[in-house]
């Protein structure tokens, strides 16, 4: 009966891991203003009132944009910035230049569809985001901000697999306008998540590139044939 009872708890334990179909398809792909088949994003960040895109607390909302649909194709959110930005150039010269900062994220949660050209058996696939850079440079004309952009470099693991083997860039994100978003635009969050914040600005993605590495299983995962020897 003990031999019985270990041998369902090691099934329940080999389950989850067996479940998968297969590691994401590793490869790079680009998005359809560079040439390749990965929709636009479009994202907004979210505030407390009295924050901004450059204060901490600022939470992102991102999804794919095909022309139809959003994040019918991947999405990221709940990446909240830990810090104030730091300012990294500044070649304001009599009120008119650019001013880029550095804004450093945490948390969040990625999702691919398993339908994308890195699918490989799997419906979809999550995983945590591990690291994620923003640069927004702010141009000025007479000491007032006219116009923003932004790029991203971030990196983040697949749910079942213990490497850090995702990673995808931003070349480009241009600023649509501040408040409530527009139509098929991701809502605006706090920092808990919540889909509720009414303070924020969106903004449009391009130039994008998602790239995927050898995705390892878990060295603490073991096929149930060897659980079954070891117990014999």
């Amino acid at each position: 009966m003990c031999k019985i009872t270990m041998v369902l708890l090691l099934l329940a334990l080999v389950i989850p891991a067996v479940a998968l179909a297969g590691a994401p398809l590793q490869g790079s792909w680009s998005s359809t203003d560079l040439g390749g088949i990965v929709p636009l994003g479009r994202y907004t960040e979210g505030w407390m009132a009295g924050g901004g895109a450059l204060s901490a607390g600022t939470t992102f909302n991102a999804a794919s944009w095909d022309g139809v649909s959003l994040g019918s194709s991947w999405s990221y959110h709940c990446s909240v910035e830990g810090g104030d930005a730091i300012l990294i150039d500044d070649s304001v010269v009599a009120g008119n230049g650019t001013r880029t900062w550095k804004c450093i994220f945490t948390g969040g949660t990625i999702w691919l569809s398993g339908s994308g050209p890195w699918g490989n058996g799997d419906p979809e696939y999550t995983g945590p985001i591990l690291s994620y850079v923003e640069y927004e440079t702010v141009t000025y004309v007479a000491n007032v901000a006219i116009a923003a952009r932004t790029n991203v470099q971030a990196t983040a693991r697949i749910d079942g697999y213990d490497s850090e083997c995702l990673g995808f860039t931003v070349g480009n994100g241009a600023k649509v306008g501040d408040g409530l978003p527009p139509a098929n635009y991701p809502p605006l969050l706090y920092t808990d998540c919540s889909p509720t914040a009414t303070d924020g600005a969106s903004w449009d993605f391009s130039q994008l590139v998602l790239y995927i590495a050898s995705c390892e299983v878990s060295t603490e995962d073991s096929s149930w044939g060897a659980l079954k020897a070891l117990y014999r």
